[in-house]
């Protein structure tokens, strides 16, 4: 029984022995476990830092992006509202010519006929000598108008 309690406490003196070890190991740790603890803590702070600049950065990007999208928007609304415009114009111009040629024009056609007939029987009406006569008050006005600048050219030139 003595081999037992002798192996027994061989035992428990090689356990004490491994377990002053561990303890020893582990009261060196504490120190490296507080640097550690003190690097991730700056760690954590500088994280913080660079998220902060980070949000700035991106809220920067995300307002130019809003610019450029608004002004991308807004330039093709003015071109897409001009072509609509253009659009507008000419089946506007088209519906005016189907308006003018279904509708006013017969209604022109209709009002000049008679205006037609009015002016031929006119000319009809008229005889050869009322058509010299009238001739001949163009001619006769011509040459007295052509009289009267000779004898007023004729004057100027002798005054002088």
């Amino acid at each position: 029984m003595t081999a037992q309690l002798n192996g027994r406490e061989a035992l428990f003196v090689e356990s004490l022995g491994e377990m002053a070890t561990v303890v020893n190991r582990v009261e060196a740790l504490v120190p490296l476990l507080q640097d550690t603890r003190k690097s991730l803590i700056d760690a954590n702070t500088q994280l913080c830092n660079q998220r902060r600049e980070f949000d700035v950065h991106m809220h920067a990007i995300t307002e130019h992006a809003k610019l450029v999208a608004m002004n991308h928007v807004a330039q093709h609304t003015r071109e897409m509202t001009r072509k609509s415009v253009q659009t507008q114009v000419v089946e506007i111009h088209e519906a005016a010519r189907k308006a003018m040629g279904a509708e006013i024009r017969p209604t022109l056609q209709e009002l000049i006929a008679p205006l037609h007939r009015l002016a031929y029987q006119a000319s009809q009406r008229e005889s050869a000598r009322e058509r010299w006569e009238r001739w001949l008050a163009h001619a006769m006005t011509a040459a007295v108008a052509s009289s009267v600048t000779l004898i007023l050219v004729s004057a100027w030139l002798w005054t002088r």
